[in-house]
């Protein structure tokens, strides 16, 4: 494998990731911000998970049609296109419409990248070149910083990250024009309605230990949501912290390191005790979260665990699928994995971890000023709403070790004999 090679897989993973990581870390305090509440909240920010089901489909059309880097470069042009459209609106509606078909365009590069990745490199190669993902999301936060320290002005809560994200879009779909040709390996083989719906790779799901590992999957992201799309409002309402993307950047740090120390976890450990190790992290991070309110500067060690969480699991998760699955169903097995995970169970998780958060919810009655009318004289009040963020974080704590319990009894890694 050549350094210009590696150079250019590398630099399409930082940019691929840097897109997202520029305005989706914040964008809840956003939609905050231009008064998106309730279950409108939850339904923008699932926009990544619809996006993430029609991974398949874009998957067959690497597989059989058009060349990967193709795809790449047409996906990359429409993101940019809709988050420049969302950036221009603050109605809730539009803002929603023009995220999901953002979010239909870019969910499915995050498997089309590693497809490409893998199919010009091996899958021990994959981690250290997927590492620069993580680098891309930890120097998105440079457009905050570079805001607030030269120009004095705060993006976070705004809508300037979302024209960011589209002008990253713009150089990413440049760049996939360098990337070398990568055709699709099913080309020409015959092709039922099934194959014309991405949906050939769900039949590695007869396979009982891929089941299994799918469904922890599943479980995993159900979990992880909170994190991924209520974390920027926890820090700002319990913990009254405003610089949420460079806050957030020290997970990405994490992730760096622990993406480039996962070729070596694994060949010591296995992938199943890798995953597993990433699984407990998680166990970890939700425990510390619970006490965060209550004990200075925790928060940190929740944000710093990311890297053995994300790493760990995640991408030990898609060297997984890579393995398991044949050449003519790569781009289409990654897609599966992101369409049930990141998919799936993103949407039933945010809606859940919504309602989860709202169950917490109590109002308290706080007296403010008095008002005389006349030789009336009556106080007002006004009612604030009071998440207990520990009893939330406690939960979580709660099902990630179930989860982590299931994973250790119930999968077995067979790769090996893959």
């Amino acid at each position: 494998m050549s350094i210009a090679l590696r150079f250019k897989l590398s630099l399409m993973m930082f940019l691929q990731f840097m897109l997202v990581a520029v305005f989706f870390p914040q964008l809840a305090a956003y939609l905050g911000a231009i008064n998106v509440n309730g279950a409108m909240i939850a339904t923008i920010m699932a926009t990544m998970a619809w996006g993430a089901i029609l991974s398949p489909i874009v998957g067959m059309v690497a597989d059989r049609f058009i060349n990967a880097e193709k795809v790449l470069f047409i996906l990359n042009i429409l993101v940019a296109a809709f988050l420049f459209l969302a950036a221009g609106t603050e109605n809730h509606i539009m803002l929603f419409v023009w995220l999901l078909l953002a979010m239909i365009c870019y969910m499915p590069t995050w498997g089309l990248t590693s497809s490409i990745a893998i199919t010009n490199s091996t899958p021990e190669a994959f981690p250290m070149i997927r590492v620069f993902g993580s680098i891309g999301w930890v120097c998105a936060a440079g457009f905050a910083i570079a805001a607030k320290y030269l120009f004095n002005e705060t993006i976070d809560g705004t809508a300037t990250p979302l024209y960011c994200g589209a002008a990253v879009a713009v150089v990413g779909a440049l760049l996939a024009l360098l990337i070398p040709p990568t055709p699709p390996a099913a080309k020409g083989q015959p092709m039922s309605i099934v194959d014309a719906l991405g949906l050939r790779a769900f039949s590695m799901l007869k396979d009982k230990n891929t089941a299994i590992f799918m469904v922890c999957s599943c479980v995993w992201m159900f979990a992880f949501v909170i994190y991924w799309l209520f974390f920027s409002t926890f820090l700002l309402e319990a913990l009254k912290i405003s610089d949420i993307t460079a806050t957030m950047s020290v997970g990405q740090i994490s992730e760096m390191l622990f993406i480039a120390l996962l070729p070596f976890a694994v060949k010591k450990f296995g992938l199943k005790n890798t995953m597993a190790i990433g699984i407990l992290a998680m166990v970890v991070r939700y425990a510390l979260c619970a006490y965060s309110p209550e004990v200075a500067g925790l928060y940190w060690g929740a944000i710093a665990v990311h890297g053995i969480i994300f790493g760990f699991f995640f991408v030990s998760a898609q060297m997984y699928m890579a393995k398991k699955a044949p050449a003519e169903l790569q781009a289409q097995a990654q897609g599966l994995f992101f369409c049930l995970a990141f998919g799936v169970a993103q949407i039933l998780g945010a809606y859940f971890t919504n309602w989860l958060i709202d169950f917490y919810t109590q109002g308290t009655v706080a007296v403010g000023a008095v008002e005389q009318a006349g030789n009336v004289v009556k106080e007002i009040s006004a009612s604030a709403k009071i998440v207990d963020w520990k009893s939330v974080f406690l939960f979580e704590t709660a099902l990630s070790g179930v989860l982590l319990i299931a994973f250790c009894l119930l999968f077995k890694d067979d790769t090996k004999q893959a």
